[in-house]
């Protein structure tokens, strides 16, 4: 039973016996369903003593942050219809509202209405959530686990419009059958160490699936092939690297036919640092993500398989007690060597005082400075709390074992004014989570004098740290759907170069700025500036060289180089110039609702699409839809990422290629269309860019520009890498004073 009943309709002397004879008891016909699946399932109330009157209502919440489909009373031949029944005499009608919010995280609601009759004790109402009686598929699960998915029950008795909490009532989300593999290596070991890779089997929606078993083809960097029995979804594979280089593992389950490679492996060579990865931002479910903080931390390393993680909380809604599940969390499941946490809160405060800012600390003992207790105290108490970014800052001025990192989350974090900025305590801004990608947040900062690297992580809300994917429901244009948190791309992942696997060598290498962040792959990527490394400041004098060193998890298609907020130099990695790529990319706004609609197509006037190939569709429900000689359609949304198609044609100069989505409708002669061509379709970075390219073949890339610094200026020197698939990686800068 909730805990809030006992506050809202009775002393602490009730009896739950009393309780039910009065208010009423709530009951669910399923106790487990799969992720992502169209199933059947009854809520079904018992009347109680007080019965129900003419224009009485009821309520049942869901967590927002659930993907689970927006039930429709309306149709009874389409998805996700929902019925309501009664065996009183009344009339029942239900309706799905997003804005009829309780407290937060509750927010998707079912709302039944009860009128022209009242029921008697001992009557029922039955919600019926995927009622396939006349032609509906059913209802859609939410897309990834969840132990414990809880319907939140309420009912006002006399139509009052108080409403008093009865017993929750849940089932369990399950993971969906194995359809594709995963394997995850360390990213640099030493020749001769024994090591071990791990194969991961996934569901449709990528979580890890249910159950697996297989006979598996494991080929170790060409030195040898071996098989491995598999009967886990979560596999550990030794394997052993003699000769010195790159290498990447290539595991097949041959019954299947499915295949797959690991992320890049670099044996023994002349490293100082060892590269591990981690997501230091997301959420579990006491405030507005899912699951336990055991849960959380647990999948992040058993099944994410990173190596550093963080917990990372709405502050407005962590009590005190909340605050020390989280240390002991974090404590728990730090093992120098094996996994390093640390500890952290999301300062949240409104954006008009400064936004969203992760406070990381070395210490896993720190008292919980909040920005408020909007949800954490009552009354006129709310507000209570350090609820101005500057005063934030400077409760932790002079510390060096504080990091605050802002992000572009619910509430975008407003960066300081140059002469605010404290370097020590900001040595990185996040420019892609599950939210969107960022680019022109971490260029802003650079704008502003912020001497700061680049990370990313998920943000997670939904249990999966460290491998994080998009929610199945993206209807940005919907009113109602802004009060939903809706996440349409993979959740990134940072890489830290580190001379120990333990929080104070975390810790240094993040103070260091010698990490950076990537759009979930785990791509090595190393760069030099005349000797200095990623997130250093350096002096030169004349003509120097910025050399990058990358290796994919997919061929690279090409790097670019930035100086601050400039694009300076690009090198196109493909080979020939045959295919036109089609990149669309940008977001809504820079507030929390980033996404937007960009569903559409394109038409060829003569001449013929002779085949596509699409990037940077990270939803499996997203993609091409349908495709002729002359006419292409797809689903897709952005929110400052980028995706897109590379087409074949074959087709005349005079040609007229049409293109259509919300955001831009356009024509262009083929002949008209220059390699580089931008159009400009927005004001955050929506645009359509054009560019002539062949087919990338290498993962393993090094590049030089050659850089003019010798102007008496400061510059801020960066890359980027963008993959075939449409995954990038973003160096930190390193800082030249010419």
């Amino acid at each position: 039973m909730s805990g809030n009943i006992q506050k809202e309709i009775a002393s602490e002397a009730t009896s739950q016996e009393e309780i039910d004879h009065h208010y009423g008891t709530v009951s669910i016909s399923e106790d487990e369903v799969t992720a992502g699946a169209y199933d059947t399932w009854e809520i079904e109330y018992t009347v109680g003593e007080l019965g129900l009157d003419d224009g009485s209502r009821i309520k049942i919440a869901t967590n927002q942050t659930s993907d689970w489909a927006k039930p429709q009373f309306e149709d009874p031949t389409a998805d996700n219809y929902a019925s309501v029944s009664t065996s009183g005499d009344a009339t029942v009608e239900g309706h799905f509202d997003r804005r009829y919010r309780t407290k937060k995280p509750w927010g998707d609601n079912i709302v039944i209405d009860v009128h022209d009759g009242y029921t008697e004790p001992g009557e029922t109402i039955t919600v019926t959530l995927g009622d396939t009686s006349e032609g509906s598929m059913g209802h859609q699960v939410q897309s990834f686990p969840e132990t414990a998915f809880e319907f939140h029950f309420f009912v006002d008795m006399f139509g009052t419009g108080d409403y008093v909490q009865l017993d929750e009532v849940d089932y369990e989300i399950v993971a969906g059958e194995a359809a594709r593999l995963q394997v995850i290596a360390p990213s640099t070991v030493d020749p001769g160490e024994e090591t071990e890779v791990v194969v991961r089997a996934l569901d449709y929606w990528y979580n890890t699936a249910r159950d697996y078993e297989a006979e598996l083809a494991i080929a170790n960097g060409g030195e040898e092939t071996l098989t491995f029995e598999a009967d886990d979804p979560v596999e550990h594979i030794p394997v052993t690297f003699n000769d010195e280089g790159v290498h990447r593992v290539t595991i097949e389950d041959t019954d299947r036919e499915w295949e797959a490679t690991s992320n890049p492996i670099v044996v023994g060579g002349d490293k100082e640092y060892d590269v591990h990865w981690g997501d230091i931002h997301g959420q579990s479910g006491d405030t507005v993500g899912t699951g336990t903080i055991d849960e959380y931390f647990s999948f992040a390393r058993d099944e994410a398989l990173i190596d550093f993680a963080a917990h990372a909380a709405n502050d407005f809604q962590v009590t005190e007690e909340y605050w020390e599940q989280v240390r002991e969390g974090t404590k728990k499941y730090h093992e120098d060597g094996e996994f390093v946490t640390l500890l952290c809160n999301e300062w949240s405060t409104s954006t008009v005082n400064g936004g969203d800012h992760n406070v990381y600390f070395k210490n896993d003992d720190e008292p919980l400075l909040r920005s408020c207790g909007w949800q954490s105290e009552d009354g006129f108490d709310k507000h209570e709390g350090t609820y101005k970014v500057e005063d934030m800052y400077e409760a932790y001025e002079g510390r060096d074992d504080v990091m605050i990192i802002p992000h572009q989350g619910g509430r975008p974090a407003r960066l300081r004014d140059e002469d605010e900025v404290e370097y020590d305590l900001t040595p990185f801004v996040e420019i892609n989570s599950f939210w969107g990608v960022f680019e022109w947040f971490g260029q802003e900062a650079l704008e502003r004098g912020y001497e700061c690297g680049f990370i990313a992580g998920s943000d997670d809300h939904t249990g999966r740290l460290g491998a994080s994917r998009p929610t199945n429901h993206y209807e940005p244009t919907e009113v109602a759907n802004l009060q939903a948190a809706d996440f349409n791309i993979t959740g990134g992942v940072m890489a830290a170069s580190v001379d120990e696997l333990t929080r104070d060598g975390l810790w240094d290498a993040m103070q260091s700025r010698r990490c950076y962040g990537t759009t979930g792959e785990r791509i090595l990527l190393d760069v030099d500036l005349d000797g200095a490394n990623m997130g250093e400041k350096i002096g030169v004098d004349g003509d120097v060289s910025f050399d990058v060193t990358a290796n994919g998890t997919s061929p690279i298609k090409r790097i670019d180089l930035f100086d601050g907020s400039e694009q300076v130099d690009s090198v196109d990695l493909t080979e020939g110039e045959d295919l036109l790529e089609l990149t669309w990319s940008g977001a809504r706004s820079k507030v929390r609702h980033k996404i937007q609609n960009a569903d559409g197509g394109l038409t060829l006037d003569k001449g013929e699409i002779e085949s596509a190939t699409e990037f940077g569709f990270d939803n499996p429900e997203q993609g091409i839809t349908s495709m002729n000689d002359t006419t292409m359609e797809w689903d897709s949304t952005i929110s400052g990422n980028y995706l897109g198609v590379k087409l074949d044609l074959d087709a005349p100069a005079d040609a007229e290629l049409s293109f259509r989505t919300p955001f831009l409708t356009d024509s262009w002669e083929l002949g008209e269309i220059e390699d580089g061509m931008v159009v400009e379709a927005g004001e955050l970075e929506q645009q359509l860019a054009f560019r002539y390219v062949g087919e990338a073949t290498d993962k393993d890339v090094d590049v030089s520009f050659d850089v003019d610094a010798d102007d008496g200026d400061e510059h801020a020197y960066y890359a980027r890498i963008v993959q075939e698939d449409g995954d990038m990686a973003w160096s930190s800068p390193i800082f030249v004073e010419a």
